[in-house]
């Protein structure tokens, strides 16, 4: 077969284009546009004028209430999604692969409000889209330098990623180091243009009305269509050069009247949007680009193979071979061999209408009832009594050609609108049972809970989080896992330099080239609102359990301590920390073998003997030191007592030699005594 010609494909792509669902003016486009009317609350186009023209919320009621579950569910798991090993030894990379997965989409791409619009646009219009590509854009960026020296000026122009736009030599004067002498020196003046690349994951969302698909497509899941594809009518031609596309194709792209706003980008603005486009230079020109993945056989062997294809105008930008197309989409409530399933809005756009009819219905009737029309007699009267009765504003007043007691009467309206609440209580019930969003569990004063069973208000409670909790399940095993593994593919293709990062709070060297093609995973949501608490007592109720089990010796028969850092890192995260293991030291997976432990316990008691024992002698030699110190320093006091002693007799016997001296010089040689 001859090689497609690219005209051909052209025409192809176009007609992809005009018959895919979700072009614009088709069934699912004014379905999506309808939808968000009712999210907004804007006039449902029945309104009369005189009479109320409320619209209730329920549409915005129910997604809202929706909402923090979903985001609560999805953000407060360690790892959203896990990839499963292949092998014991291939336990370590798989766990590195899903952290950094995790880190690419958490930590360089905007996740929160990624998946806050992914799953709003789920819950209103049917489908989420997201897009996930390797962007390797170009950012460009001019500087300007001046005064640099020659070193300097060769540092900055040594970058691969700079371009010199111009440059100028001068000579300079500065004054030399010693404060006086004045020296010439030259320097350079340049102007760059510093061009970098991106190189990273990019995930994000679509518009619903600018996803197109086949119209013969039959799954939720968009790689199963013959062609998917994203049409904008806002890009600029300075945003195409940047893409990387040629710049005299990107010149031949007609201007102008190709850019077209459909009926859904109407339904989200407000009537004060401003709604005027301002002057603009050509590069900031909008064009309408077609990005087309599609099945064909291009090359002519018989096989169609995938193609991304660009479309500008009547011009092919690109047309290369891909392996995969890069959206992923969610539906809440998806249909079988349906593209398109039904939104959570859809199911209650019924409801805001009943309930907006009888809310007017109540309002109009107060109204009516607090101030009554008037019936009036008015002399020349002609045949205006019936439009005056056909009146439907507050306060009218009706003319009649008859008399009226005392000229004119109040038209008196009795007030039913308490008839109509119960009928409101009716369809708000409808709602919660579609929905499992409803107020009746709000606001209830406790004599109101003392009429209700605890077991019926526990099982309307939980069947409510099941329906949520059913629409963040099949949003897990759709969208979110299949955008997971395109993520760790692009990784692994494009990203060719290992990085270090910081996973777990370690900085560790990651290198996608090493890693495995995996498909196996596991999405781990979080918690909803009220499964903690009813987890947690769960776990108290386990913890102590293998408390009482750990007492009774059984700690290696069923259980182990594994099991129990087990129990205690699920308390950490119903308390919503991160971290177990800053509260409790993770045991690892080695087998517990209670006789190893019988062994441990008994060089231990060994070891522990063999202390005291040392212990009571180092006592005993402490004891004798202590009596020998003792009788050293009697012995040490009986000797200095006996040397005071003569110490005392020496001094004395001094003294009377003193006293005997003073008498004989006083009285000669004749004292008594003397000589003694």
């Amino acid at each position: 077969m001859p090689e497609m010609s690219e005209e051909t494909l052209l025409s192809i792509v176009d007609g992809e284009f005009e018959t895919a669902m979700g072009a614009e003016g088709g069934e699912i486009s004014t379905e999506r546009a309808k939808a968000w009317d009712y999210y907004l609350s804007k006039q449902l186009g029945n309104e009369t004028e005189g009479l109320s023209q409320v619209v209730t919320s329920d549409v915005a009621e129910v997604v809202d209430g929706i909402m923090p579950s979903l985001l609560r569910i999805f953000t407060t798991a360690d790892n959203l999604v896990s990839f499963d090993p292949v092998s014991a030894e291939d336990t370590e990379a798989a766990n590195q692969e899903s952290d950094y997965v995790n880190y690419v989409f958490f930590k360089q791409n905007p996740a929160f409000m990624i998946m806050f619009i992914w799953f709003f646009d789920a819950l209103v219009q049917k489908n989420g889209i997201v897009k996930a590509w390797r962007d390797d854009s170009e950012d460009v960026s001019q500087e300007t330098h001046t005064g640099l020296d020659e070193d300097e000026m060769l540092d900055i122009v040594a970058d691969d990623d700079v371009e010199v736009v111009s440059r100028d030599e001068r000579t300079d004067e500065t004054v030399a180091d010693d404060g006086m002498t004045v020296v010439e020196r030259t320097v350079f003046d340049i102007t760059i243009r510093r061009v970098s690349k991106k190189g990273r994951v990019r995930v994000e969302n679509v518009p619903p009305e600018e996803y197109r698909i086949s119209a013969d497509a039959r799954s939720l899941d968009p790689s199963a269509a013959r062609m998917v594809g994203h049409e904008r009518d806002d890009v600029t031609r300075s945003e195409l050069l940047a893409m990387g596309f040629d710049e005299d194709d990107v010149a031949r792209i007609p201007s102008g009247g190709d850019v077209r706003k459909g009926g859904e980008d109407t339904a989200r603005r407000n009537k004060s949007d401003e709604t005027g486009d301002a002057p603009r230079d050509a590069s900031q020109e909008k064009v309408r680009l077609r990005e087309a993945y599609i099945r064909v056989d291009f090359d002519g062997d018989g096989r169609s193979e995938l193609r991304q294809v660009f479309v500008a105008g009547n011009t092919i930008l690109s047309n290369e071979v891909v392996d995969r197309s890069p959206f992923h989409v969610i539906c809440p409530h998806p249909l079988p061999h349906k593209h398109f399933g039904r939104s959570t809005a859809e199911k209650v756009m019924d409801v805001q209408d009943v309930s907006s009819t009888l809310t007017r219905q109540i309002l109009d009737n107060l109204y009516h009832s607090n101030n009554p029309g008037h019936a009036v007699w008015e002399l020349g009267m002609g045949d205006d009594t019936l439009d005056d009765l056909m009146t439907t504003r507050i306060g009218r007043i009706a003319r009649f050609a008859r008399p009226v007691s005392e000229s004119y009467a109040p038209m008196t309206v009795p007030y039913t609108a308490g008839a109509t609440f119960p009928m409101l209580a009716h369809w708000d019930k409808v709602k919660r049972d579609r929905t499992g969003i409803g107020s009746d569990g709000e606001g209830l004063s406790p004599e109101a809970l003392k009429n209700i069973q605890q077991s019926v208000l526990a099982s309307s409670v939980d069947m409510s989080k099941m329906k949520i909790e059913a629409i963040a399940r099949i949003f897990a095993e759709t969208g979110i896992k299949s955008l997971f593994r395109h993520i760790h593919e692009l990784l692994q293709k494009h990203q060719d330099k290992a990085q270090v990062v910081r996973l777990r709070n370690k900085w560790v060297e990651v290198d996608p080239q090493q890693w495995r093609t995996r498909e196996d995973m596991t999405v781990n949501i979080g918690l909803g609102i009220g499964t903690r608490e009813q987890n947690l007592l769960h776990l108290s109720a386990i913890w102590e359990k293998q408390k009482d089990i750990g007492a009774a010796g059984g700690l290696g028969v069923v259980l182990s301590p594994k099991n129990v850092f087990n129990t205690a890192a699920e308390i950490v995260k119903n308390a919503n920390l991160k971290d177990p293991e800053m509260f409790f030291m993770d045991p690892g997976d080695a087998e517990f073998n209670p006789q190893d432990q019988q062994s441990e316990l008994i060089q231990m008691q060994a070891q522990l003997q063999a202390r005291e024992q040392e212990l009571e002698a180092a006592k005993l030699q402490l004891k004798t030191q202590d009596v020998l110190f003792r009788h050293q320093r009697e012995v040490a006091k009986i000797e200095q007592d006996e040397r005071k002693q003569e110490d005392d007799v020496t001094l004395r016997i001094e003294e009377l030699r003193n006293e005997l001296t003073e008498l004989e010089l006083k009285y000669g040689r004749d004292v008594p005594g003397a000589g003694v």
